[in-house]
């Protein structure tokens, strides 16, 4: 018997590496509200959000590493929640290896500590009243004749708000439409058909998904959006839509990394993180962000006023994460040394499959039409202009609970 499990990750606009929780001109100007009410919540969420950071960095630099000339894109937290809920049903060497390749120090912190930690998340999230949209779901398809511990189930749903859903593996085209049109509703249509078939052994199959819709605090103009070369390299260039609007924004020159940073903020707690680095710099920089310092990169970070011109795309990408959290020090559960005994009686359980797929929508929407033309763009004094039109590092940050939400690396955007 196997156990099949898919991780599915959605989001609408941007991704990418973020060194932690960086201030920024905007941090003062929304959502004071909601500060008193997390402030203890933030700081119970400290080993979530280090662990968080800590696997970021790690896949980051594995990725950058086995995929030199490709875009990537991911979500750190998403794989977190995933095989934290499984870790629920692990044990002995196969859980500490999950806790522990999830950036977890299993010497100070307990497992009861990290599942109280991931509902603390998913309460702040779900309790989030305006501003963007981050939805995240969980549920379990069982196959009917899995008879699954009562405790696990009991602990998916309190810790993880996971839903328990019957399915019959052995209608194998049944069950794919199924967790299908699962995937499609949960990610608001932005992930169809993501399942082709089903090994015929599978039992269990668990889905996360990540839904994120954000407005910026100002748009972007679509008058304004020109098509313009991007620099994938020395070789190529490729034409795409970019973006342009005068506005303050928080930036700064990173001289220890050799890049420039933007950050782009939405209305509400999350801010897109866009990093250029310098022309032929991109691998040195990536090399760089790990050991930057959050000092060093809040003396380097400024509110000024600037043009800033992004590239306006959509893509989408898979990864597998058997591949790529082997690597990471996560082998035994997807081996026949797994030991998901606290799942089911069965000791035959292991992990056969775990994708992760993502889309990733950066455009013009932002906020109501009155802000979307707040700034015009002038031939006379004009400010620095940053324009990311080569290789450039993005990403999705939640700033109230220190959480990076998305992480990637885009070398071509048309792609």
């Amino acid at each position: 018997m196997k156990l099949f499990v898919f991780l599915c990750f959605s989001q609408a606009l941007l991704c990418a590496l973020v060194c932690g929780h960086h201030g920024g001109p905007h941090d003062d100007d929304h959502d004071h509200h909601d500060q008193p009410h997390h402030k203890n919540e933030s700081e119970a969420l400290l080993p979530i959000s280090t662990a968080n950071l800590k696997l970021s960095f790690k896949l980051f630099y594995h990725l950058a590493a086995l995929h030199p000339h490709e875009n990537f894109f991911y979500s750190p937290m998403s794989i977190s929640i995933a095989f934290s809920l499984l870790s629920l049903g692990a044990k002995s060497k196969t859980l500490s290896q999950i806790h522990e390749g999830l950036g977890f120090n299993t010497s100070s912190i307990s497992e009861e500590m990290i599942h109280k930690g991931f509902q603390n998340l998913l309460k702040i999230i779900k309790e989030q009243k305006d501003g963007f949209k981050l939805d995240i779901a969980n549920a379990l398809f069982i196959d009917n004749k899995l008879n699954l511990l009562e405790k696990f189930i009991d602990d998916a749903k309190k810790f993880y708000r996971s839903e328990a859903i019957a399915t019959d593996f052995h209608k194998v085209q049944e069950a794919v439409e199924q967790i299908n049109s699962y995937v499609e509703k949960k990610t608001n249509g932005n992930i169809k058909d993501l399942l082709d078939n089903l090994d015929p052994l599978t039992t269990l199959v668990i889905i996360n998904t990540i839904s994120f819709k954000g407005s910026w605090v100002e748009a972007f103009n679509v008058d304004h959006t020109r098509e313009e070369d991007f620099h994938v390299d020395k070789n190529t260039v490729v034409k795409v839509p970019m973006m342009t609007r005068q506005g303050e924004y928080n930036i700064g020159y990173i001289s220890e990394a050799e890049c420039t940073v933007v950050e782009v903020p939405y209305k509400g707690n999350i801010t897109a993180v866009f990093m250029l680095p310098d022309k032929g710099k991109l691998h040195d920089a990536g090399k760089a962000f790990q050991n930057l310092t959050e000092e060093a990169w809040n003396n380097a970070m400024k509110s000024r006023e600037i043009i800033l011109s992004i590239p306006k795309f959509s893509i989408s990408g898979e990864l597998d994460l058997v591949k790529e959290l082997e690597h990471l020090g996560i082998t035994d559960v997807f081996s026949d040394h797994a030991d998901l005994s606290g799942i089911t009686e069965d000791s035959r359980l292991k992990v056969s499959k775990a994708v992760h797929k993502a889309v990733l929508k950066v455009d013009e929407e932002g906020t109501e039409a009155s802000a979307a033309t707040a700034v015009g763009i002038t031939k006379f004094s004009l400010p620095q202009h940053i324009k990311i039109n080569r290789p450039f590092f993005i990403s999705i940050f939640r700033k109230d609970i220190s959480v990076e939400v998305f992480s990637g690396r885009i070398i071509n955007p048309t792609r």
